[in-house]
């Protein structure tokens, strides 16, 4: 008995496991919050990584992973099996392993997380495509019900192209807006941890991220995936194509942060920078992205991060 007693109370007292404990009940209860409605739900749901992420990048990959299994645990109980599989998909998953593939030799790496972002939506995207093999028109058919389903619901009509158009994308700005709050929420965690003193390695400049060299083929393959579909069955391929951008436009924007820092006006450069990229759109996105590329791979006096 006072074995058991003595476990017990090792594990209550190892941080590790009660960074575990609390951050699974919280993203338990954030999920279940969206769930039934509540107040604030949306938001809640948007931050359920949040939890995960800081157990790990305070205590340990071990901690996320403990994190994780306990709010699996209680959505099993609380929700349905749906729901769960949602959940563990878009950011319980992906949380877990941001955090194993950030930790290297004791510090962060913000390169090798970013690319992350890239290859898990890309899988995700292939999933889906997978297992909606067996339905009408595959994804593009589940997605162009859904899409006019929506459309029906607000009482709004879109013309055959403009449906089109919209199904062509909406698997990869799903996947945008996850991935987005993955980044968003690891981010955020690590520097609510760093600024209080728990964080278990410093902050990585993510303006220095430098992605690892077999990234660069990614888009590529994808790309080659993309010009190789049949003319109207290329939503899957373009998806998988612009996820695989992502990664690449989020490190244009971190080199634009880069060579900015010291200028005169920086703000106002900034400020400008960011207006033109949502008057734009598309082509400044495009440009950024481009961008992004050189600065990853095709600098001559690139860090040796990006080399390797």
């Amino acid at each position: 008995m006072a074995a058991v007693m003595g476990m017990q109370g090792g594990l209550l007292n190892d941080p590790r496991w009660l960074a575990a404990g609390a951050g699974g009940l919280v993203s338990a209860i954030a999920v279940m919050w969206a769930v039934r409605g509540l107040p604030v739900g949306f938001a809640a749901f948007w931050l359920a990584p949040f939890p995960i992420f800081a157990a790990g990048l305070s205590s340990g990959p071990a901690a996320a992973l403990g994190a994780l299994a306990v709010a699996a645990a209680l959505l099993w109980f609380l929700a349905n099996i749906y729901g769960l599989l949602i959940y563990l998909a878009v950011f319980g998953v992906p949380a877990v392993a941001m955090v194993v593939v950030a930790f290297r030799a004791g510090a962060l790496d913000a390169g090798r997380s970013l690319a992350f972002l890239g290859v898990w939506p890309a899988a995700m995207v292939l999933l889906a495509a997978f297992l909606a093999a067996g339905e009408p028109g595959g994804l593009e058919g589940v997605l162009r019900r859904t899409t006019e389903a929506t459309l029906s619901r607000i009482g709004m009509s879109a013309s055959e192209i403009a449906q089109t158009d919209i199904v062509r994308v909406k698997a990869a700005a799903i996947a945008f807006w996850f991935t987005l709050a993955l980044a968003i929420n690891g981010a955020w965690a690590q520097g609510f941890l760093a600024k209080r003193g728990w964080s278990l390695a410093p902050s990585p400049a993510w303006t220095e991220a430098r992605m690892p060299i077999w990234y660069a083929a990614m888009p590529l393959i994808a790309a080659g995936g993309w010009l190789l579909a049949p003319a109207g069955a290329d939503t899957v391929p373009l998806s998988v194509l612009l996820v695989t951008l992502l990664p690449v436009f989020l490190a244009g924007l971190a080199a634009v942060h880069r060579l900015s820092r010291g200028r005169p006006g920086r703000p106002v450069l900034l400020t400008g920078f960011y207006l033109g990229l949502i008057l734009l759109s598309l082509p400044a996105m495009a440009a950024v992205t481009g961008f992004g590329i050189y600065d990853q791979w095709g600098r001559r006096n690139a860090p040796p991060g990006g080399k390797t």
